[in-house]
Parts: C-alpha cells; sequence; structure tokens
C-alpha cells in the first residue's frame, strides 16, 4: 500500500512537472519569447561577429566559470551564437569541470548555454560525450543529450 502510494505521488509530481514545461517553454524553441535586452549587446548590431571572445564568472573573488569561444556572433539583443565553445566550471575544492562544443547559443539574459552538436565533458574522474547541450550556467547544472557514451575512471586501491 505504502509503494502505491508513494509511486502515485511521485507519478502526479512528475506529471505537473511536465505540464509546467510544455506551458513554459514554446514549442518552436526552449527560449523563444525573451525579451530582455542587454545594454552591453544592444551596442553591437545583429550579425557582429567577434573573435576570440571570453566571458568569466566570479564568486567573491574566486574564478567560477569562464566561457571561452574562437568568434561570437551577436544573434539577437539577448543571444550570442558562439563557435568552438569551451566553459570551464570551477569547483570550490579545486575540481575542475570542462565542456567542449563545436557550436552553440548563448543565452545572456538567461545564463543558458544550448548546444545541437558533438559536446564532451571532462572531469578528473569522468567524461561523458553525447549529441548536445543544455546548460544553466547559474547554477552550473545541464544535461547532455544522448545518446550519451560515459567512462567514470575510478582509482586503484592498494589491497
Amino acid at each position: 500500500m505504502m509503494k502505491l502510494l508513494s509511486t502515485c505521488f511521485l507519478t502526479a509530481a512528475l506529471y505537473g512537472t511536465e505540464a509546467q514545461a510544455d506551458t513554459s517553454l514554446p514549442a518552436a524553441t526552449p527560449f523563444a519569447g525573451v525579451d530582455k535586452k542587454l545594454p552591453m549587446l544592444e551596442l553591437l548590431p545583429v550579425g557582429q561577429v567577434l573573435p576570440k571572445v571570453s566571458l568569466s564568472r566570479y564568486e567573491g573573488p574566486r574564478l567560477s566559470m569562464l566561457l571561452t569561444a574562437s568568434s561570437v556572433t551577436v544573434a539577437a539583443p539577448q543571444e550570442i551564437a558562439a563557435n568552438i565553445l569551451n566553459v570551464y566550471l570551477y569547483g570550490k575544492n579545486n575540481q575542475t569541470s570542462h565542456l567542449f562544443t563545436q557550436a552553440a547559443s548563448y543565452f545572456l539574459d538567461k545564463k543558458l548555454a544550448v548546444s545541437h552538436t558533438e559536446t564532451t565533458l571532462r572531469e578528473e574522474n569522468l567524461s561523458a560525450k553525447g549529441t548536445g547541450l543544455y546548460l544553466d550556467t547559474n547554477i552550473k547544472r545541464g544535461i547532455i543529450l544522448g545518446p550519451v557514451q560515459t567512462t567514470i575512471r575510478m582509482a586503484q586501491r592498494n589491497k
């Protein structure tokens, strides 16, 4: 009985989440309808290409994220399209995560990176390769689109 109740609760919770996602994200693109404009991009015309771009974020005096791209195109007042994008996420315990993709869009007002090209994630003990990426750089979490090939390296233990 308890298992049935928890299954029903989980199903209802997931259904609510699914319905909310469907109503908040338009069908054409997950971020259509974003109307915030960033003053720094308003200075550049749409279509402007900027070579060798780096964007960094700090949490206090500590570097927490670094985005680099070989070139960036202003796609819209709130969107940039990056070629050869590297995202470095730095943890508090000196852990570094590195994401790499050939092409991605970055929505500055939402702090979201979206890629539909091959994407690679590398950490100290883990690597994953997928067909795309949705990354919320604000909370440093995302989804690598599948199929995904993952390798987990385990430290050898002396017995």
